[in-house]
């Protein structure tokens, strides 16, 4: 017979080990072979994305992102497989990064960008993706994942 209170106790919060998890969505926007791209305030590119915040679903968190970002709605046509990057600060209790990457389509392409958050906004051919200044760990995910988001 199972034992649902022995069960809880294996699993309860004191007995595993301490671990934090940081959790952001980003978009995945392309239009006719080219890739939509953002800028933030310390000069780096990237696609349109953002933390999601407690209590809410990924997939709200970057359509949330893209209105705060750039002035205008959308909606998540695909969803890509999650990408995680176990202990990325040298802390304790240890930091992972888990981002949702999703396939967005924009209702306008008439941006009104919040300039607080975004500082320039470019479409690229995914080839000129290295003419763009972007954090490493962003660059090596656009290295890994770029043509799994092109696919059909």
């Amino acid at each position: 017979m199972a034992d649902l209170e022995a069960a809880l106790e294996a699993r309860h919060p004191r007995r595993l080990p301490k671990h934090w998890v940081m959790m952001a969505a980003s978009a995945v926007v392309a239009e006719e072979g080219k890739l939509l791209l953002v800028r933030d305030p310390h000069g780096f590119w990237a696609g349109v994305g953002g933390w999601v915040d407690k209590g809410e679903a990924p997939d709200r968190a970057i359509l949330r992102e893209v209105r705060e970002e750039l002035g205008v709605t959308g909606e998540v046509c695909r969803v890509f497989r999650p990408f995680i990057a176990w202990d990325v600060r040298a802390q304790e209790p240890p930091v992972s990064f888990v981002l949702f990457p999703f396939g967005v389509k924009l209702s306008s392409l008439e941006f009104s960008p919040d300039r607080s958050e975004v500082t320039g906004v470019v479409w690229v051919r995914p080839d000129e993706l290295v003419n763009y200044e972007m954090m490493p760990a962003i660059r090596a995910i656009y290295e890994q994942r770029l043509e799994e988001w092109l696919a059909g």
